[in-house]
């Protein structure tokens, strides 16, 4: 019985140390300058609430706090990974060059993601498809023609790093010579 017990002791001894170690998030607020200012990975856990609009954390030592959202953008997993909040919604950022590009996935019978952009990071999430692309991009005749040109499936597809989407939004910009291109009607 003596040696069942040591056995059972060093399995759960080598069990514990061989464990993966958690994520710790931090929280990601915006400054004035339109850059990032993140906090320090002491966030273990972040859940979003709708209504009313709150964004709760739980610290490494249990502590249920309410994160102030007035500039809050968002959250980073420690691996690196970037989510942004927006109107009570979580969004994976897939890539942020000059276009930013969001995933959201749903798990049930059959996993889903849902594609979603904004043109910059503090403009308004929308869905990824043609109508919503028209609209933003409606003062710009190469974005309409790459529009147009392509099928929706081949949006996300990369080449040399960057999928065609922002490779096209990357040209027209040097085509019509902006630093950004304004989607304000």
């Amino acid at each position: 019985m003596k040696r069942y017990l040591i056995g059972l002791w060093a399995v759960l001894l080598l069990t514990q140390g061989c464990r993966t170690p958690r994520n710790h998030y931090q929280l990601v607020y915006r400054n004035d300058a339109g850059g990032y200012q993140v906090q320090k990975p002491d966030v273990r856990a972040v859940k979003v609430h709708w209504h009313p609009y709150q964004v709760q954390v739980t610290t490494d030592s249990g502590q249920k706090k309410t994160a102030p959202t007035e500039q809050l953008w968002g959250y980073q997993q420690t691996n690196g990974t970037l989510y942004r909040l927006y109107l009570g919604n979580t969004y994976e950022v897939v890539e942020e060059k000059t276009l930013t590009l969001y995933r959201q996935s749903e798990f049930g019978e059959g996993a889903t993601e849902h594609y979603f952009f904004s043109v910059t990071p503090d403009e308004p999430v929308l869905s990824l498809n043609r109508r919503n692309l028209e609209a933003a991009f409606a003062k710009y005749p190469c974005m309409q023609e790459m529009i147009q040109q392509t099928s929706a499936r081949t949006w996300l597809k990369t080449r040399q790093h960057h999928n065609r989407l922002i490779e096209a939004y990357e040209h027209c910009r040097q085509q019509t010579g902006v630093q950004q291109l304004s989607t304000a009607h």
